[in-house]
């Protein structure tokens, strides 16, 4: 497929250009601003694709601190039970020391021989228990120094597992809220499917594609009454969704069209169907202009590569590529 190239108008130049005569400068500039928005549109798309495969990621990342949070709760529950072992161990050695020094007390009723020989044993013990007791005083510290660490990692780990899932569900709200658009924009244009209109979802968009038949005559810009009509039902779901952004694309077959008027060739067509059907879409004043970009995209995105009438007729299309506005998933991501 040749590489695909875009025009893009801004639409507060489209509310002033007038679908009449266009001095051939004004017109020149026109496209010349399209073209800086074909490359502000590529890249949104790179942005877009960016932010699927972060997504991917953050899903990685949630399963990756879920499967620490489980091993940190082993651990603890590890150091839990070392720790009551040492507190046995503890209190066993405070009893035979106990035990020791009542059998001091018993032996200096004994001969002094007696008493010193077994004095010197029993301080050997004493010192041996005393030893004993002060290893696992370290052990005890070490494990409250642990715990310490434990109970921190589980905070960052339970923390960052709280931000991940923010983000999963604002993505979550993102698809219902496509999949909802969609099946109101199948109720409202419901009766044009079988005039050259379809909706289908890919990608994370949806795509409203008109065929020329619905909207324009051959080599014409002027909107044919039913196509105008389509347009309105499609701008009062619009004007309902403030969280969609609007892509209009005018796109052409690839039959040479060499005029002499405001209309010199299939760029020129392709752009001024796309700036008329954002006309009609802005009469409804419940869409903010700032939502909706005009783009002509000539014959180089054709949906049939065929070289054929039905081919032809298939690429003489108009496509309404709505986005959910991602601003709050990208706060999230940025935050993270």
């Amino acid at each position: 497929m040749m590489k695909s190239k875009l025009f893009i108008f801004p639409v507060i130049f489209i509310v002033v250009l007038s679908t009449s005569c266009v001095p051939l400068t004004q017109f020149s500039e026109l496209k010349k601003k399209s073209e800086e928005y074909m490359r502000s549109n590529e890249k949104l798309k790179d942005e877009n694709r960016e932010l699927a495969v972060e997504v991917n990621e953050q899903d990685g990342k949630i399963l990756a601190l879920q499967s620490k949070l489980f091993n940190l709760e082993k651990e603890q529950e590890a150091i839990f039970q070392k720790r009551k072992q040492l507190e046995t161990e503890s209190q066993k050695l405070k009893n035979e020391n106990a035990e020791l020094q009542k059998q001091i007390n018993l032996l200096k009723e004994g001969s002094s021989e007696e008493i010193t020989g077994l004095l010197n044993e029993l301080q050997q013990l004493q010192e041996g228990l005393q030893e004993r007791e002060n290893k696992v005083k370290k052990a005890e510290e070490a494990l409250k120094i642990r715990e310490e660490e434990l109970r921190q990692a589980q905070e960052t780990a339970s923390k960052q597992a709280a931000e991940l899932q923010k983000l999963q569900d604002a993505l979550n709200n993102q698809k219902q809220a496509l999949s909802s658009l969609k099946e109101k924009l199948n109720q409202s244009l419901r009766g044009f499917y079988n005039q050259g209109l379809s909706v289908n979802e890919k990608n994370g968009k949806i795509y409203v594609s008109m065929e020329e038949q619905l909207l324009f005559k051959t080599g014409s810009y002027n909107l044919d009454p039913k196509g105008q009509e389509a347009l309105k039902n499609l701008a009062g779901v619009l004007g309902a969704n403030t969280n969609i952004n609007i892509l209009v694309e005018g796109h052409t077959d690839n039959v040479p069209l060499n005029g002499s008027g405001q209309i010199k060739d299939n760029w020129d067509l392709s752009v001024m169907r796309a700036t008329a059907v954002t006309k009609i879409i802005l009469e409804n004043t419940s869409i903010d202009p700032a939502r909706i970009t005009a783009a002509g995209r000539s014959e180089y995105a054709p949906l049939d590569e065929a070289d054929n009438w039905e081919a032809r007729r298939k690429n003489r299309r108009t496509e309404i590529i709505l986005t959910p506005n991602l601003n709050d998933v990208l706060k999230l991501l940025e935050s993270n």
